[in-house]
């Protein structure tokens, strides 16, 4: 036996309206929109709508912002300083980091090896 919901729970005004839009509004499409979003906002959208037009317009807004993506470990960064070695696979240095896992905030992470192998490439 499988269980399949009938009819969906939507919460109505006494007329039988629903008391929230059921349908997401054509502005988040607006990649103008995304412009003007705080970096925490984007890194919501980042995380929570993966695989949607909004996650690309979101990383898109926060490379213009000059954070980078690390495929390796899942996380944006961002120089916080200008990097102390820099070779032509990897830099060294401080970066800011967002930690999506445990804080959900911006950590500095020192001497800090990022290899340019594990960047994102560039075309978003």
């Amino acid at each position: 036996r499988r269980y399949s919901q009938m009819i969906p729970y939507i919460h109505t005004d006494a007329a039988g309206r629903p008391l929230y839009p059921e349908e997401p509004s054509r502005s988040f499409e607006d990649p103008g929109v995304f412009e003007r979003y705080d970096p925490d906002t984007l890194f919501f959208i980042f995380y929570f709508q993966q695989g949607t037009y909004q996650q690309y317009l979101a990383a898109k807004e926060l490379k213009k912002l000059a954070w980078r993506y690390h495929t390796k470990y899942l996380t944006w960064f961002q120089r916080h300083e200008e990097p102390r070695f820099t070779a032509p696979d990897y830099e060294r240095g401080a970066y800011v980091f967002f930690d999506f896992e445990t804080q959900w905030m911006q950590r500095v992470k020192q001497d800090f090896t990022f290899e340019y192998a594990w960047l994102e490439s560039s075309d978003v």
